[in-house]
């Protein structure tokens, strides 16, 4: 016996010579790998989906401050691309038609809301002279959250319906031809 040289990670012994260069096919995934076993993958649990979208607003959230302060030029629309970016992240973790929809549009949701409280964090702490870290700390959640529903403008709801319209569009398109 000797070992079979096709095999990779694991070592398969051949019986004789007719079968020892064959790769083993006693398995059962598929032998075109661009072809999804869908019996293999469980439909995304409402934990899942709820914990992907927080994790995504999150960040689109925090990615949208950041790029309000390096880019301040029509700053309440960054949330767009976000949304983008949002969507092809649910997609990328497997969802598709209505759960990556529903995904995608509470992200964005929670991206935008969790910008906005940051936001009337840096208006606090500007205004006050403090670090934002102070400023979050001290502040508390009614006063920041006061500070940044009085600060919303028209082009913010604007906004927010834009990245929305576009997350969900995004996100129920097909990226394959």
């Amino acid at each position: 016996m000797r070992p079979n040289p096709v095999s990779a990670g694991a070592t398969r012994w051949c019986d004789s010579l007719d079968n020892c260069g064959e790769p083993n096919t006693d398995h059962p995934m598929s032998a075109n790998p661009s072809v999804s076993n869908a019996s293999n993958r469980a439909a995304p649990g409402a934990i899942a989906i709820l914990v992907s979208a927080l994790l995504g607003g999150m960040a689109g959230g925090v990615a949208w401050c950041f790029l309000s302060l390096w880019l301040p030029w029509f700053a309440q629309f960054w949330i767009v691309p976000i949304a983008i970016v949002l969507a092809a992240s649910a997609r990328w973790q497997g969802y598709r038609g209505s759960v990556a929809i529903v995904c995608t549009l509470l992200a964005v949701l929670i991206a935008f809301a969790y910008a906005q409280y940051l936001f009337g964090a840096v208006r606090i702490a500007d205004s006050m002279g403090l670090s934002l870290r102070e400023a979050l700390f001290k502040a508390g959640f009614g006063l920041t959250f006061d500070i940044a529903w009085a600060n919303l403008r028209a082009s913010d709801w604007v906004a927010l319906v834009l990245a929305i319209l576009t997350g969900a569009v995004t996100s129920a398109v097909s990226l394959r031809a």
